[in-house]
């Protein structure tokens, strides 16, 4: 199976053709000039696969679709473009669907970065702590003629412990930061981190509301590049992940299909929040259903980037109050101790 285009190279590939296209320029003359102007050896020979099947007389869609590295969103929606004659307007719409994408993807990438660079940095200093540090107080107290005893014996056992496989835990960390980068810079990776965020019940609501979001800016599109509310439904069933959110829109076109009007389907469905539903009466009442789902998705997509800050908001100080707390009761286990045995000297 062949790796398909990332969000960046869609709308690279996207946003170029909306400018052809807007200048009158054929979709055929103008991958010809994108495959000219290609630099990459990959993407030149993507280009030239669609190239090639347009020279038989075959359509812009069914070139992305014989490359098989598009999305299948994409096609479709080139499918609709080229059918509707509204092509340019369909292709600037998808860069900035992905732009969109691209935009939410680095913000929970930076949410999930962001904790564990603060976890790491906790773990660095308290193994420091335990492994080096704890050992030159065990010094102080053997010089004066004593031991280590109690909690602070029980952390500088762990101490040597730890000093002692070092090297385990060295691949462990190498093997953790592997891992990190797996799922942050390969496809494979990041549909797997998707996939738990999904499922954790701490990022239930924020992966709610990014489904809305998707739901709301792919009908918007759909819309405006001629598909009616209901067949936009149909295909944005495929594109939302969130199986929460897909229950909902397969109950909303089952409604449909027994003969309920498209707005109360989407009411009755709870597809979208309270004020995001009167927003939808008044997009069906006014025909204005198009720009109504734009605003709902640029909503959901401002509260979902909020509820991510908002968590990361709440990590940071739990981060720094935990680490304090460990850090003090490690000290505080060695100087009480040290404090009593030089005041019995003194």
């Amino acid at each position: 199976m062949k790796k398909q285009l990332n969000n960046q190279e869609m709308i690279t590939f996207c946003s170029q053709m909306a400018l052809v296209l807007h200048s009158g320029i054929s979709s055929y003359e103008g991958i010809s000039m994108l495959m000219e102007d290609q630099k990459n050896k990959s993407g030149r020979e993507v280009l030239e696969q669609i190239y090639q099947e347009m020279e038989l007389g075959n359509s812009l869609y069914k070139g992305m679709r014989k490359t098989g590295v598009f999305p299948d969103y994409a096609c479709q929606m080139v499918q609709l473009g080229e059918t509707s004659g509204r092509l340019d307007e369909t292709m600037r719409a998808l860069s900035e669907y992905y732009n969109k994408e691209e935009n939410m993807y680095q913000t929970i990438r930076r949410a999930v970065a962001y904790p564990l660079f603060m976890l790491s940095m906790m773990l660095v200093v308290l193994l420091v702590l335990i492994i080096k540090v704890m050992p030159i107080f065990n010094q102080v107290f053997l010089s004066l003629g004593t031991q280590m005893d109690g909690a602070a014996g029980v952390i500088l056992r762990m101490g040597e412990t730890l000093g002692r496989y070092s090297g385990v835990f060295l691949v462990i960390l190498l093997a953790a930061l592997a891992f990190f980068f797996w799922i942050t810079k390969t496809e494979r990776g990041r549909k797997l981190s998707e996939s738990w965020v999904r499922q954790s019940r701490f990022t239930r609501k924020l992966t709610r509301k990014t489904a809305q979001y998707r739901l709301a800016s792919g009908m918007s599109m759909c819309i405006q590049s001629g598909l009616n509310p209901e067949s936009s439904l149909e295909l944005m069933a495929k594109l939302v992940e969130n199986e929460e959110e897909c229950s909902k829109i397969r109950s909303c076109i089952s409604r449909i299909s027994e003969g309920t009007p498209f707005e109360e389907a989407m009411l009755e469905s709870e597809l979208f929040d309270g004020i995001h539903n009167r927003m939808l009466r008044i997009g069906q009442r006014t025909g204005a259903m198009d720009q109504v789902m734009g605003e709902i998705g640029s909503q959901c997509e401002k509260e979902a980037s909020e509820q991510i800050w908002h968590r990361i908001d709440l990590i940071e100080p739990t981060i720094v109050i935990v680490l304090a707390v460990l850090v003090g009761t490690i000290l505080m286990s060695v100087m009480l101790p040290l404090m009593s045995i030089m005041s019995e000297i003194g």
